[in-house]
């Protein structure tokens, strides 16, 4: 009776019986109890950290008593709440949502047509969304995303929104297979090339069979590279690159992160042996190296001067972002969308045409993982200093990639542009143009009953609703924000019960960083090139 009782009320841990039932990981990987003290220097820039959690990925939920559950979700009942399997408990658990405090939801496939979304929007309830911006028109902004369809969002929901440059174009989104990405395993020395594009099933199967058995190499599950040794490298050349584009690719670390990026390099089985920039990131600071390959040997040289960052209060885990104009010769790094350094090669050294490859090596022993790693065109511009992040008071805000800003109305989107109503006249914006829209006037709506939070995978929102079905892969639910929608559960790694609404504070209009320029600069940097200038001073 005693082992019933346990074995009912989850207390498994409590007198030690850990061994008695098998879990998958610990129950939360938390803080050391002691740790040195990490000086940090006064003039590291100061990155915002991605909101993720530090739970075991092992699927489980937790009641709001503390009692955690491993398992898996067999289903949901909108009346009776969620069927979880217990490898121990027979019959199946029923789970009541107003018990629950969370559950966090192991790896599931994600779909082919997955892909990362520039354009993040802000809600008043603190949730964010990513997606393909389509349009704002009638009070209501349509958003195209892969995990959730076209949602039709109420513009009085809104509190930012960062168009990231839908205009441009996407030329990788991955990784999804190891076929087109060289590996190198430091362990044996040996190397699996990239495959012809119309390798066999069977080939890609036999290189993937052998990367699982290599110890020094990188491996890709779930669309995630995964390393766990010094000098494994992994890489891939692409084609028609752009003069002007932009690598991101999330990264998530334990302990001391030291990792070395090689892009625009033309040789992938050597970080230092050809022709390529190099990005240098470990936990304290970034360098920029340039490589040349000079009488059969590399020769490396700093670009500019480090930059001091510092990665420990991220949460082991941010989202890089490398921006390069190849006939500058510009680089400019961000991290969490924070704009951290650039540098101008100033020496006239043109790459080859050959440097097309993107390549990663790992310089610890640590466990470093590499997700949504993509390939883009950028539009060129760098923005600097501009600390404006706040709502303005009655208006809304727009903050250019030129580091110009305007306050006014935004009215409408369509076809690439925005039209803005400002007191002098309504003008059409050109979104690439755009770094940022804080709206004026979000406000929070009366919560349904039931809401839950379900947060995305790496750091790259929530959505909060009542959950109206889960069944088939798909969530649905109903917000007053959007209606109701369906979602591909896939994207989400928890869901959180007993969300609360978020206050909007009705904040003042700050100068900190802001530069007031007049309209006709505005004009002579092309921000506004369909505008007449005579129509603006009207």
């Amino acid at each position: 009776m005693l082992l019933l009782a346990l074995l009912l009320t989850g207390n498994f841990q409590a007198l030690g019986w850990i061994d008695a039932v098998p879990i998958k990981g610990p129950v939360f990987v938390g803080e050391p109890l002691l740790r040195k003290q990490i000086l940090i220097p006064n003039n590291t820039t100061t990155i915002p950290a991605l909101k993720l959690n530090r739970r075991s990925k092992a699927e489980h939920f937790a009641l709001k008593d503390g009692s955690i559950y491993f398992g898996e979700l067999a289903g949901f009942d909108a009346q009776k709440g969620f069927l979880w399997k217990h490898p121990h408990i027979t019959p199946d658990l029923r789970v009541s949502p107003e018990h629950a405090q969370y559950i966090q939801l192991g790896q599931r496939e994600t779909p082919a047509n997955s892909r990362n979304h520039n354009c993040q929007i802000t809600l008043a309830n603190g949730d964010a969304l990513s997606g393909e911006l389509k349009s704002l028109s009638d009070g209501k902004l349509t958003l195209r995303t892969w995990y959730g369809g076209e949602l039709q969002l109420k513009q009085t929901a809104l509190k930012t929104l960062v168009p990231g440059f839908t205009a441009l174009k996407d030329l990788y989104q991955g990784p999804k297979s190891v076929r087109d990405w060289t590996f190198y395993d430091s362990s044996s020395g040996q190397y699996l090339k990239a495959l012809a594009a119309d390798a066999t099933a069977e080939e890609v199967e036999k290189k993937s069979k052998k990367l699982n058995l290599s110890n020094g190499a990188w491996k890709l599950k779930d669309q995630t590279f995964e390393a766990q040794r010094s000098q494994a490298r992994v890489g891939r050349n692409f084609e028609n690159l752009p003069n002007s584009l932009r690598y991101d690719f999330n990264v998530h670390w334990t302990g001391y992160l030291n990792l070395y990026v090689n892009f625009l390099t033309d040789n992938l089985n050597s970080y230092s042996s050809g022709n390529a920039y190099c990005l240098r990131i470990n936990t304290s600071y970034a360098y920029l190296y340039r490589y040349k390959l000079k009488n059969g040997a590399g020769n490396g040289r700093n670009v500019g001067s480090n930059v001091r960052i510092n990665l420990n209060t991220l949460g082991n885990h941010a989202r890089f972002s490398i921006r390069v104009d190849r006939k500058k010769n510009s680089i400019a790094l961000f991290v969490n969308e924070k704009f951290i350094k650039h540098w101008d090669d100033a020496q006239n050294d043109p790459l080859p045409n050959e440097s097309k490859g993107l390549m990663f090596t790992t310089m610890s022993s640590n466990p470093v993982t590499l997700s949504q790693i993509g390939l883009s065109e950028w539009n060129g511009k760098i923005p600097g200093g501009n600390n404006v992040t706040e709502q303005q008071g009655d208006q809304d805000f727009i903050l250019f990639a030129n580091e110009d800003s305007m306050s006014g109305k935004m009215v409408s989107i369509a076809e690439g542009k925005m039209t803005f109503e400002t007191p002098f006249a309504k003008l059409p914006i050109p979104l690439k143009n755009i770094t940022r829209v804080n709206l004026a006037k979000s406000t929070t709506e009366p919560l349904p009953a039931r809401t839950i939070r379900a947060v995305m995978r790496n750091g790259q929102g929530s959505i909060s609703g009542e959950l109206v079905r889960w069944e088939d892969g798909r969530i649905s639910l109903k917000s007053p924000y959007f209606g109701e929608a369906s979602f591909v559960d896939s994207i989400f790694q928890s869901i959180e019960f007993g969300v609360k609404p978020i206050e909007t504070s009705r904040r003042q209009p700050t100068s900190q960083g802001l530069k007031p320029v007049p309209v006709r600069r505005q004009l002579r940097q092309n921000i506004l090139p369909q505008i007449e200038l005579q129509q603006l001073e009207r």
